[in-house]
């Protein structure tokens, strides 16, 4: 006791310099409570240690003097720790631009998509901040996130100005009133100015620097007039979410009907989008898409099961065959259900960049063949595990509960995802490559499951395809974050029984071992 002794003072002053720190933290950062609890608990700890371990004699605890001495002590020691480690984080802050993001989902840390667009930038893009004192306080929003950007590209140039001492500035920009944040392109010959306000996130300053310095805005176009899925469906069974992702990276999205078409697709088209139909195209149609993706078009076609969409001409050329069946995967699924599989091997290649660590589920997919077709150079996307099987009677499956495989049920690895690419004429980005991806699902896109928390890995999915097929290549990379997304991580059946024993045995039965020994030295 007398050796523990000599460490009580120290480690005491350590304990309340946590709880002091843990205290600030949640004042002024928004660190994970989860970290705040532990540190806050280790602290206590260390003030318990010291009441248990500080010296004690009869003359100390009659000397109300010593005693006073002591926490005064301690107190200091705490307060001199405290100011140390202020005074390093104020030097490191002014003389480092690199900083340590501790948040959950690193919200104080641009994303990859972010610093992928700041490293294709060609030209400078000039941002003016509107602000008076009155709105300092959203300055200093704007003026952190700003400076995460110039930390990592020098093509950004950011000047505040009060539009109340500069007011000729403010009309420059239509009478900026304060809080108004101008991104603008320093190109003569693309002269673009766009406006934010508060709030300001990764997300819109992101956009309005992609609008400012496109010359050219890339349109997709969602087919209608089949049953399909619509980006201006807000409804649980829409896309609106879809639409809203694609928007704020400057994509105009839009449906088109096309019986409304006569001879060729919209000129501005970029990628076209067959969500999930439920009828027949027509022959005109499909020779339609056909020939746009033969001129170097990009279609993503997402066929949900047990459904007839036609289409045979443009698929055949490409050697693609939409198999009517029901893929289960009892071996990886979403939460034990195995008609929605969860895909977590993927290939190499940017349509599945990122994704690894997220995972994709299909809510109900069917299988996909493809065929050897001259000049058509398939990729599998997603492959299921070699312990799926597929059903095609699907009039037992409407009356059926739980789906489950049988004996006589097709077993093996299933393709429900594959992305082909193609000689053509023009192309979306530039090339000279058609671009095809289909998929046997196309309810994971809706917004149902697109706004799921364990949705990241769809959402990152789609938009991978879409900035693929667009000939976006540099937007493909992990998005900016929701601050306050959790999402759930896929596990495997090993993990899961992990998790269980040791929250459930390991864990009580530790504290019920320490208990039963401190008992038995006190008895």
């Amino acid at each position: 006791m007398r050796t523990l002794g000599k460490w009580a003072a120290p480690v005491g002053a350590l304990g309340i310099a946590l709880i002091v720190g843990v205290f600030l933290l949640g004042l002024v950062t928004n660190t994970r409570t989860d970290m705040l609890l532990l540190l806050g608990a280790l602290g206590v700890v260390c003030v318990a240690f010291y009441i248990i371990t500080r010296p004690r004699d009869s003359k100390r605890q009659s000397s109300h003097a010593r005693i006073a001495s002591e926490g005064i002590n301690v107190l200091v020691f705490a307060v001199v720790f405290i100011a140390i480690i202020a005074a390093i984080n104020f030097i490191i802050d002014r003389q480092f631009s690199q900083r340590l993001d501790l948040t959950a989902n690193k919200q104080f840390t641009l994303s990859q998509q972010t610093m992928q667009v700041l490293d294709t930038l060609t030209e400078p893009v000039k941002v003016t901040g509107f602000f008076t004192p009155a709105t300092l306080h959203l300055r200093q929003q704007a003026e952190q996130l700003l400076r995460e950007y110039q930390n990592h590209s020098n093509t950004i140039l950011v000047e505040y100005v009060d539009p109340d001492e500069n007011p000729a500035l403010a009309q420059k920009y239509d009478n900026a009133l304060p809080g108004t944040v101008v991104f603008e392109s320093t190109n003569p010959a693309n002269p673009r100015t766009e406006k934010l306000y508060d709030p300001y996130d990764e997300n819109g300053f992101t956009n309005a620097i992609l609008k400012v310095t496109q010359t050219r805005q890339p349109a997709v176009y969602f087919t209608a007039g089949h049953g399909e899925y619509s980006p201006l469906d807000f409804d649980t069974g829409g896309m609106g979410a879809v639409g809203d992702f694609l928007k704020a990276v400057n994509y105009k999205v839009e449906s088109l009907n096309l019986a409304t078409v006569s001879d060729t697709l919209p000129a501005d088209t970029s990628a076209i989008v067959i969500a999930g139909p439920t009828t027949k195209f027509s022959p005109e149609n499909d020779k339609l898409l056909k020939d746009y993706l033969d001129k170097g078009g990009r279609v993503l076609l997402m066929a949900e099961p047990n459904t007839d969409i036609g289409l045979t001409e443009t698929l055949g050329a490409w050697g693609i065959g939409l198999e009517n069946n029901l893929i289960l995967d009892p071996g990886l699924n979403y939460r034990g259900d195995a008609p929605v599989p969860v895909f977590v091997s993927f290939p190499n290649s940017p349509l599945t960049e990122n994704l690894r660590t997220l995972g994709v589920f299909m809510p109900g997919a069917r299988a996909i063949k493809t065929s050897s077709v001259e000049g058509k150079m398939p990729t599998p996307l997603l492959t299921t595990t070699d312990k799926a099987c597929v059903k095609t009677d699907f009039e037992k499956l409407a009356q059926a509960g739980q789906l489950e495989c049988a004996e006589t049920d097709t077993k093996g690895s299933f393709v429900a995802g594959v992305a082909l690419e193609g000689a053509g004429v023009g192309g979306a980005g530039g090339d000279a490559r058609s671009r095809l991806v289909v998929l046997g699902n196309a309810t994971f896109a809706t917004n149902r499951w697109m706004n799921h928390q364990d949705a990241l890995g769809n959402q990152q999915f789609f938009e991978n395809i879409i900035n693929w097929l667009a000939g976006q290549e540099q937007l493909i990379a992990v998005p900016p974050r929701d601050p306050n997304l959790r999402p759930l991580a896929v596990m495997t059946e090993n993990e899961i029984n992990l998790v269980l024993w040791t929250s459930v045995v390991l864990v009580p039965l530790a504290a019920l071992l320490i208990g039963s020994l401190l008992w038995w030295r006190r008895r």
